[in-house]
């Protein structure tokens, strides 16, 4: 009888992320996700032009926290769909260079990561106010937390040099990877130094966002119930 326990609990933490993207997908049955999900498009994309850049193929820009946003609220289906719309359409906009489905692929992971991290992320002003939820307040402050470090690490260290190896090799017609080598310890030093500080903004911004939004929509009922039960 234990085994069968310890093998269910085993299988639902299995599950759990196939489960997450599912219930992510229904949110696009309801049209505010639509509206909602294309207002933050306009705002990444608007973020992103103000931009700054460092180094060539270097950039500090804070579009993150309108991804971190449609992550924590809708999941990382829908997730997913923002960041993939949001390169596009910034491309279309704003072409820099020859369009590569490499970086689209990371702008889209990123919202992706954020959702599988904070979706259903209890946390509004009124809460962290409350010193009887402490407790669940640090549990989101580590999910924000560990959020942000897995998209700097699998999508700002590890995904886009790759992409950027991968474009300039095509664009070259021979393998090339010198100069994203020798860039590498600024693109390092500048992800450490912007790390703590996106990590405080995201602490100050998502609380802000989670209360107006619970504010101004009232969710679907038994997709609520769904995603209680992700927890």
């Amino acid at each position: 009888m234990a085994f069968f326990d310890i093998f269910k609990r085993a299988a639902k933490r299995i599950a759990r992320p196939f489960r997450i993207f599912k219930i992510s997908a229904m949110e696009l049955d309801n049209i505010q996700c639509i509206a909602v999900t294309a207002m933050f498009i306009a705002l990444d994309l608007a973020i992103k032009s103000l931009s700054i850049t460092v180094i060539p193929n270097l950039k500090i820009s804070f579009a993150f926290l309108a991804k971190a946003s449609v992550g924590m609220i809708y999941g990382p289906t829908v997730g997913f769909i923002e960041g993939f719309l949001s390169d596009i359409i910034g491309y279309l906009i704003k072409p820099t260079g020859a369009f590569s489905p490499l970086f689209t692929l990371v702008e889209a992971l990123s919202p992706m990561i954020f959702g599988l991290f904070l979706y259903n992320l209890k946390l509004s002003r009124k809460e962290i106010r409350d010193k009887s939820l402490q407790k669940q307040n640090f549990k989101a402050f580590v999910k924000i937390v560990l959020a942000k470090l897995t998209v700097v690490v699998i999508c700002n260290l590890i995904l886009t040099p790759i992409a950027l190896i991968i474009s300039n090799s095509m664009e070259a017609g021979q393998f090339v990877y010198g100069s994203v080598l020798t860039d590498y310890p600024k693109r390092l030093i500048k992800n450490a130094i912007q790390y703590p500080v996106d990590c405080v903004m995201l602490i100050a911004v998502l609380p802000i966002v989670s209360t107006a939004y619970s504010a101004v929509f009232k969710r679907n009922k038994k997709l609520s119930e769904r995603k209680e039960n992700l927890e």
